[in-house]
């Protein structure tokens, strides 16, 4: 297993927040979210396999960070899955990509392997773009930026730890739930100094 693959994306990876997690990101919108959008949904289930589930879904960028974290810290493969779109991608610590719900699933599937513990600090979220119909706003992109630590099993058993910074994407969907688009611990394009090892 090589060191990019034990090195989890932050977005992706949401495990322990903080309570300045939880409780107060910064958030710097060009629209309001709607804050009577119910905070449970069916996911509109792109793979097969998911079809048959009924997951709570997100109604905003912070809770699309917070069930991911659950669900890390649950090992809930098909449950990360099912919060990224079907193109979503993944940037590697050496800039390459990871593309897709089958890549994205062996990456989180090797990766457990390594004993993740998480914190994720997302500092700020800046929604944009998007289309109004009537008084709602659809399509709309965000980016959640912020900082981590992780700690993994290193190769030869021993623990590691990391710090660094990430700039994800997210998309609400035609429904109002929101999905990953991009996870990148390593702004810009994965560029070494980024991450601190």
């Amino acid at each position: 297993m090589t060191r990019i693959k034990l090195t989890l994306s932050i977005a992706t990876s949401a495990i322990v927040f903080t309570a300045v997690s939880i409780a107060g990101p910064t958030f710097i919108q060009t629209e309001m979210a709607n804050a009577s959008t119910a905070a449970q949904r069916t996911p509109a289930a792109e793979d097969p396999a998911e079809a048959g589930k009924a997951l709570p879904t997100a109604a905003s960028p912070a809770e699309l960070l917070k069930l991911l974290g659950e669900r890390i810290k649950a090992k809930d493969v098909d449950g990360i899955i099912a919060l990224h779109e079907p193109e979503a991608a993944i940037v590697n610590y050496d800039g390459s990509v990871i593309r897709g719900h089958k890549e994205i699933r062996a990456f989180y599937v090797d990766w457990f392997k390594s004993d993740p513990v998480l914190t994720v600090n997302p500092r700020q979220t800046v929604l944009a773009g998007g289309k109004r119909t009537g008084k709602e706003i659809r399509n709309r992109t965000a980016a959640i930026m912020g900082d981590y630590s992780l700690e993994q099993n290193a190769p030869d058993g021993t623990r590691e730890k990391f710090t660094g910074n990430f700039c994800d994407t997210v998309q609400e969907q035609p429904n109002g739930t929101w999905l990953y688009v991009q996870d990148n611990p390593y702004p810009p394009h994965g560029n070494p100094t980024s991450a601190h090892h």
